[in-house]
């Protein structure tokens, strides 16, 4: 090819609006990448759109074959050169959704055209790689009808009336929807997600850390996202048995309290005290190992370790949403090893010397573990102020929140709590977690948010293990009973939080989160142990045959969909040119010219030409006419078709027989 002549393509005519339908479900289709891709991507896709649709509505030339080249290598150059490789999510998703907008370009043809929605249909699957939540699958759901509708009106001889494409895509999409719910049910699972691809990136993530210094959780308290939600067997337990357990924090260093040393396996002795609690977790996707648990683990969930402190955790980070069946005694009886007890009473020298003078005070006067706990609990009864808003501490934090401050969230009392004990000579150490927990009343979840965040105080003694002690409680009662935003004062409640509770909003948020919920559960949800558990509701005969029962449903499937083709085939073809030209054979036949169901357009104008000198003309000019329109989708061929019918008049004089059988 002439590489100038390459350069200049062919001009375009001016194109009717409603034609251009097919554009939109491509834009569509990669607008959810916006939130996911880099600016200069999202900038790049914009513009070849925007050059697309500026071509189709002025006629102007289409960029040639080497302009096109040359933006597809450029597409995989800027790829390469921001993600490093395009396998995989990372690099292949933005360079599936640049080579769709460098498509559109070459689209000047109905088969170029229908590759481009093809194509748009892998792209917006993979907004599934990143975001999996109910809006987002009905907006993609809608925009699968959208490219649907669009392949539709670019089939030969279809009306370009977007209301007719958009209900045939309606009726194709309900057709199809008993084949996909029956593969979805029966399909056998994979034991994770399709879409967890390697993706050498880590999502940042509101929740817990692994340390925690003043500020930390008062910061993390203003986010009202979900970080899990709970579902009880039998009764919901009272807000002040909800202690959900997460990292334990015991090293440390003057001003950061840090996780465990030991983070082996939990080796000491350990006793689960009353009945359990049976319940189930789903967390949401934090990136970090821990999980959460009311106490003492009765049983593990499969895949999960204890480990030192009675912390639960996950082998690999929850980087998606993640479903876990736990029994735990919220009373225990936990000991603990010398490593320990000798890490939870390490204090940084040099740091708060006024408090550890108070401690020594008390130690003093009474060596009793349980007294000194209890005096530790209530020192903060009184002169105290649980507050979102504390003043900034300096190097001696626990001195000026003591004796100047006096005001400050749960991780100044649990971090001033410990300290205390620790200087007293009690063991003790810093548990994170949540607190409570609000019950959705419209199926019956608890639902934890980051706002529920908390942290309190472990404290060792010798005739009854570890204790929980919360120092918070004594402060501020009405934390522990009734929640965060009772026991802050009015004006410190965040507007985020404040908004939750309003009484019209919570109705409607109730409804929502349990529809969410219903979704996490039943759908994204639907794991291998969910499919087996059905089919042995079904029949115990069908659990372990998913691959058979899924190879039935697709035969099944192809069976209808063949008897629907073959029905559609014996009927009388619908589109407009079909109707006109058996209109047409429909009076040549009252005339005894029958057309035989084998014989073409041109063959049976032949025959009748020779029987009907007369009609020659006419029956040519319509029988090419109808192939134009027919096979050849020229939309003025059927203008000019239906014209001649309106004027095609034989009359009744008899064929010649001779002709017509010598035909």
């Amino acid at each position: 090819m002439n590489p100038v002549r390459a350069l200049v393509s062919r001009r375009l005519t001016k194109t009717d609006p409603a034609s251009l339908f097919w554009l939109l479900p491509p834009l569509l289709a990669g607008l959810p990448h916006a939130a996911h891709q880099p600016l200069w991507l999202c900038l790049a896709c914009g513009l070849l759109w925007v050059w697309r649709l500026g071509l189709a509505l002025t006629g102007r030339a289409m960029p040639g074959t080497w302009v096109r080249v040359g933006l597809a290598l450029a597409a995989v150059a800027m790829v390469i050169a921001q993600f490093g490789l395009f396998i995989g999510r990372n690099g292949g998703v933005p360079l599936l959704i640049l080579l769709l907008f460098v498509k559109l370009l070459e689209s000047d043809s109905a088969r170029h055209q229908r590759f481009a929605l093809l194509l748009a249909y892998f792209v917006a699957l993979s907004v599934f790689l990143y975001d999996q939540s109910l809006p987002m699958a009905v907006y993609l759901l809608a925009v699968a009808w959208l490219i649907t509708a669009g392949l539709a009106q670019l089939q030969p001889l279809a009306r370009t009336d977007v209301r007719v494409q958009l209900l045939t895509a309606g009726r194709l999409l309900l057709t199809g929807a008993p084949l996909a719910l029956a593969l979805f049910l029966f399909f056998p699972r994979l034991q994770a997600p399709i879409w967890l691809l390697p993706s050498g990136e880590q999502v940042a993530r509101t929740g817990l850390s692994d340390s925690m210094q003043p500020g930390d959780i008062s910061r993390l308290i203003l986010s009202g996202e979900i970080a899990f939600r709970a579902s009880f067997t039998g009764p919901t337990p009272d807000s002040a048995t909800l202690y959900w357990r997460g990292p334990i924090l015991s090293r440390f260093d003057g001003r950061t309290w840090r996780t465990m040393a030991d983070q082996g396996e939990l080796r000491a002795s350990v006793e689960g005290l009353g009945s359990p609690l049976t319940y189930t977790l789903t967390v949401e996707p934090h990136d970090r190992v821990w999980l959460f648990s009311l106490g003492l683990p009765a049983t593990l969930p499969p895949g999960t370790r204890l480990l030192s402190g009675m912390q639960l955790t996950s082998p690999r980070p929850l980087t998606q949403r993640r479903r876990f069946e736990l029994a735990s005694h919220p009373r225990y009886r936990l000991g603990a090893t010398e490593q320990e007890l000798r890490e939870a009473l390490e204090l940084p020298a040099g740091y708060n010397p006024r408090a550890r003078a108070l401690a020594e005070d008390w130690r003093h006067a009474d060596t009793n573990p349980r007294r000194l706990l209890q005096r530790g609990l209530d020192l903060f009864r009184h002169d105290f102020a649980y507050t979102l808003e504390p003043p900034p501490l300096g190097v001696h934090s626990v001195d000026e929140f003591l004796f100047t401050t006096r005001r400050g969230f749960c991780e100044h009392y649990a971090s001033a709590f410990v300290f205390l004990m620790r200087a007293a000579g009690v063991p003790a150490r810093v548990v994170t977690g949540y607190l409570g927990g609000e019950v959705n009343p419209v199926d019956g979840h608890v639902v934890v948010r980051q706002s529920d965040a908390h942290a309190w105080g472990e404290v060792w003694l010798p005739d009854a293990g570890w204790v929980q002690a919360d120092p918070t409680a004594s402060v501020a009662p009405t934390r522990v009973q009734r929640g965060l935003t009772a026991a802050l004062p009015a004006i410190e409640v965040p507007a985020a939080l404040a908004g939750l509770h309003r009484p019209w909003f919570r109705e409607v948020r109730h409804a929502w989160e349990a529809l969410n919920n219903g979704w996490n559960q039943w759908v994204l949800g639907y794991n291998l142990d969910r499919q087996l558990r059905l089919l042995t509701e079904l029949s115990p005969h069908l659990a372990g045959r998913a691959w058979q029962i899924t190879v039935a449903t697709l035969l099944a499937g192809l069976a209808l969909m063949a008897w629907i083709a073959w029905r559609g085939s014996t009927r009388q073809e619908r589109d407009e040119a079909a109707q006109l030209y058996a209109r047409f054979t429909a009076r040549l036949a009252r005339l005894g010219m029958q057309r035989e169901s084998t014989e073409g357009a041109q063959a049976f104008a032949r025959r009748v030409a020779a029987a009907r000198p007369d009609l020659a003309q006419a029956v040519g000019q319509i029988s090419a006419l109808y192939e134009r329109a027919r096979y050849a989708g020229d939309p003025g061929a059927l203008s000019g078709l239906a014209v001649a019918m309106r004027h095609f008049r034989p009359g009744r004089r008899r064929p010649n027989a001779k002709a017509m059988a010598a035909e």
